[in-house]
């Protein structure tokens, strides 16, 4: 009697048995699938990020837009946006300080700044500063602390001709690098290169490539020193812009509206087919008096 007890209970075991192989495989070929569309899908679309500033006429900032309010254009087509933020957006934000010998009188000035920059870039998730003057070099990495840039801004001085180029280069791969969607250099400087190997055609395309914005503070006489189309040019293909000082103007003013703008960008994101060459970008707000900078396009892989 027991042994026919136990047929009925090994049968259901068997059951059960097999039951479980089977959704072992149905499982298995599903997240076979879902990783194949993933793979897929990051093989053949890219993310566009793009960071207008939006102005009224008077330069005050826009604020309070949403999704539904912007337009935005691939080669003149219309695009979906799939991502739309207005805080919590993390920065990587790199500063390049023009060392050359031109600068000796302005440096102190730009000591300032970059001091009073880095104090209150609690806001950006990472923060490095190069320095340019005869060569490109590292001053102030990622994740170390302010005391230790301030130790060394006083041991900072001024040498040989400016790799102006050459610089933006390594800042824009470096900034390229990192994770944060949103990317920006700071740059002070005259905008005036006497030995780079690199030329403007050339930091225009790893500044498009990166999607970095490029901010210029340049200080001295305007139309004298400064090399302000060079300047214009590239902070306009990027979205950023330049501020100009004179030397009696105090810095720390202009690095706070450069904060103050970054914290109050938006956040648009779309996804488009992977394809290689420059595609041009265009963004509006249909029906409202503002002004907008954005980058001028991008570069697909």
């Amino acid at each position: 009697m027991s042994g026919c007890e136990c047929k009925p209970a090994r049968a259901q075991r068997s059951r059960m048995a097999c039951y479980w192989i089977v959704c072992t495989i149905v499982l298995s070929v599903l997240l076979a699938q879902i990783v194949e569309a993933q793979r897929t899908l990051s093989v053949d679309v890219d993310l566009v990020n793009i960071f207008p500033t939006v102005q009224n006429p008077n330069g005050g900032f826009v604020t309070g837009l949403t999704e539904a309010d912007f337009r935005v254009f691939e080669d003149g087509i219309e695009q979906k946006i799939s991502v739309f933020e207005t805080q919590s957006v993390s920065s990587s934000v790199g500063v390049l300080m023009d060392t050359s010998l031109s600068m000796v009188d302005i440096l102190p000035r730009m000591k300032t700044g970059l001091l009073d920059f880095a104090r209150h870039a609690n806001s950006f998730s990472e923060l490095f500063v190069m320095t340019f003057g005869t060569r490109v070099r590292i001053f102030h990495d990622i994740g170390q602390p302010v005391g230790r840039l301030e130790d060394n801004l006083k041991l900072l001085g001024v040498q040989g001709t400016s790799v102006f180029y050459d610089a933006l280069v390594e800042g824009l791969k470096k900034v390229s690098s990192r994770e944060p969607q949103r990317k920006a250099l700071l740059v002070f400087t005259d905008g005036n290169d006497t030995g780079s190997q690199n030329r403007f055609r050339q930091v225009l395309l790893e500044a498009q490539k990166a999607g970095a914005l490029l901010y210029f503070l340049p200080i001295g006489t305007r139309g004298i020193l400064i090399d302000e189309k060079t300047l214009e040019d590239l902070a306009k293909e990027t979205g950023g812009r330049v501020i100009y000082l004179t030397r009696s103007q105090p810095v720390p003013p202009a690095i706070e509206g450069i904060r103050q703008e970054l914290s109050r960008q938006y956040y648009l994101g779309y996804y488009t087919t992977k394809k290689p060459g420059f595609h041009s970008l265009r963004v509006e707000v249909p029906g409202r008096d503002v002004r907008i900078r954005a980058k001028s396009g991008f570069y697909g892989s």
